[in-house]
């Protein structure tokens, strides 16, 4: 079976990134990080890369003088390093209307939360978290979808409920909702890589 290529971008920690790559290390993954691609030279993640022997690359919109700019240089990455499929991990960043045009339903996204509810601009990390709590939700959970041009607005892969204890803080709820998306991402890449993901009309 041929290799997927994958290009991973993040903006934090790089949890989700570790948990799909320790999964291609086993062979379960027909696929291979070739790229991590972040938005802040901070992140945890590029540790994580160099620790993985990974290439990673920082791209932020603010270090370049026009958008288009910006865009020419994402493109030319991804295509120097021949990406098959882009894989979203705690990215904070709307991936350019170019790019998700041109990996059409090749782009997943992974989002702490039951899409639509406490999905689009700022709702992100801990902040879903909160909002869940401050909304008295009993269940929250995991989504994995397709990115399009909208915030967390792409074609739903999948979902995966999550219970709200009594006293969960925002910081308990997200560890349990992080520990759901280290088996869930990797699980659904694997499909991904091996052609079997529904394609949407």
């Amino acid at each position: 079976m041929e290799i997927k290529r994958l290009a991973v971008f993040v903006s934090g920690s790089g949890s989700n990134f570790e948990a799909i790559q320790k999964e291609i290390m086993k062979g379960k993954i027909p696929g291979k990080i070739v790229l991590l691609v972040s938005s802040n030279p901070n992140a945890y993640a590029i540790e994580r890369a160099k620790k993985y022997k990974i290439d990673y690359v920082i791209i932020n919109e603010k270090d370049f003088k026009n958008y288009n700019d910006y865009v020419l240089k994402l493109e030319k990455v991804l295509e120097d390093y021949k990406i098959d499929y882009i894989l979203l991990a705690g990215y904070l960043k709307k991936v350019p209307a170019e790019i998700v045009k041109k990996y059409k339903f090749r782009i997943l996204n992974i989002h702490p939360a039951l899409l639509p509810k406490y999905g689009g601009k700022g709702m992100f990390g801990i902040n879903v978290h909160k909002a869940v709590l401050e909304a008295g939700e009993k269940f929250t959970g995991v989504t994995i979808h397709f990115v399009d041009e909208e915030y967390d607005r792409g074609p739903i892969i999948i979902q995966k409920k999550v219970k709200v204890k009594k006293n969960d803080t925002p910081e308990t709820l997200q560890k349990r909702v992080l520990k759901v998306e280290h088996k869930i991402y990797p699980y659904i890449v694997k499909k991904l890589c091996k052609g079997k993901l529904r394609i949407p009309d």
